[in-house]
């Protein structure tokens, strides 16, 4: 099994179905603050997909499996 890319725009959306807020755009990188986060959700919003290792740490940070996160894309995106 490879890699999975998960579009910007669908990770977008699962951010705000868990609360998360847009914050800034610096340089590249979009900042996003979750409810009961410890750290900012960092990824490069300007790219078609996030890769699945960034998708990964930022949900370790949100306290989020990765089976859990593509059960929801299976049925929001």
């Amino acid at each position: 099994m490879g890699k999975k890319q998960i579009k910007t725009v669908c990770w977008r959306k699962f951010l705000e179905s868990k609360g998360c807020l847009y914050n800034r755009t610096k340089s590249s990188h979009e900042h996003w603050k979750c409810p009961n986060c410890f750290r900012t959700i960092t990824f490069h919003g300007h790219h078609k997909e996030v890769p699945e290792f960034h998708i990964k740490t930022n949900l370790m940070t949100m306290d989020v499996t990765f089976e859990e996160f593509l059960k929801w894309v299976e049925e929001n995106c």
